[in-house]
């Protein structure tokens, strides 16, 4: 199967709860994306996705995320044994080993890996491979001890290429790719301290232009839209299309200035009262870290589910 080599440089991760405690949110995990290769020997529709299933929980047990990243963990499977069992009804009885791997799935690198030998046994190929699968232990020390050198290879990643991160998000603010540009700085996690700070003071220059932008082109929007139509109708549509507008952004000053002849108008026009309604949370500081938190993690979700990475000479 013909590889999709991405370009995406980054991995979806949360801000830290260490600099950031006063914000009340508990950030700044580490993430890897579960993949199953279609090399895989071993693939039948219904055990491939018990095995999906024991990778995110080995995500899960160890308090990493899993979310769009270029870091996977990602297994392959080799039948030491298969037998035909002289039971009634026959049975099929598997003796496998599970290889798993933690590594840069854009890169091609591979960082660490771990075998366990399991057994599975069931009426057919699939029963006796979901058998198999679910002898995994998510919590063996032995993959502890793996998953934990893969954060060290993580780590090492962010800290040798810090520079490289904060120039490419430049480079995407130039062009006004603000929701990249956030998610790739969000992505460098708490324990990288120094890239994780230098990150962090970026990403908030970078918020208050992209809402700067925003409050800009949607105020825009709205004089347009009630220039053309002055009307206690196109008012609501005014208060729709402004109200997520940040009142941290320079030009809100602005904003409310309009709204406020939008509303002295509607009452000529109409003989009631109108208020423009802005929502009273948004650009709170204590929400402010949330708000570019939110943000990566909105860009990263919606990058595409179906990505073919690149294992190649894993195993």
């Amino acid at each position: 199967m013909k590889k999709i080599f991405l370009s995406i440089v980054c991995l979806v991760a949360l801000l830290a709860h260490k600099t950031h405690a006063q914000s009340g949110d508990n950030l700044g995990f580490l993430s890897l994306s579960t993949y199953i290769d279609s090399s895989v020997e071993e693939r039948t529709e219904g055990a491939t996705d018990v095995l999906k299933n024991k990778l995110d929980q080995i995500v899960a047990n160890n308090g990493l995320s899993n979310g769009f990243s270029r870091f996977i963990l990602t297994a392959n499977v080799v039948t030491v044994t298969k037998d035909v069992l002289g039971t009634s009804p026959s049975s099929i009885a598997y003796t496998l080993n599970v290889t798993f791997y933690i590594g840069d799935g854009i890169e091609g690198n591979k960082f660490t890996a771990f075998t366990k030998n399991i057994k599975g046994v069931g009426i057919n190929e699939t029963k006796a491979l979901i058998s198999a699968f679910k002898n995994i232990n998510t919590s063996d020390p032995e993959m502890q001890s793996f998953i934990s050198k893969g954060k060290k290879e993580i780590i090492n990643y962010y800290n040798s290429r810090c520079d490289l991160i904060i120039k490419r998000a430049r480079l995407l603010e130039s062009q006004n790719q603000f929701d990249e540009a956030i998610y790739m700085l969000t992505a460098v996690p708490d324990a990288c301290t120094d890239c994780f700070n230098k990150s962090l003071a970026v990403v908030q220059e970078i918020f208050d232009k992209k809402i700067n932008m925003e409050c800009k082109l949607k105020l825009q929007e709205a004089k347009l839209l009630w220039a053309s139509n002055p009307t206690v109708e196109s008012a609501n549509l005014v208060s729709e299309i402004l109200k997520d507008v940040n009142p941290r952004a320079t030009c809100f000053k602005d904003v409310v200035a309009f709204t406020n002849s939008v509303a002295k108008r509607v009452l000529e026009i109409d003989g009631r009262e109108w208020k423009f309604k802005v929502d009273q949370e948004i650009g709170l500081e204590r929400d402010r870290i949330k708000a570019i938190r939110d943000i990566g993690v909105a860009w990263g979700n919606g990058q595409p589910n179906s990505i073919v990475y690149n294992v190649r000479g894993w195993w």
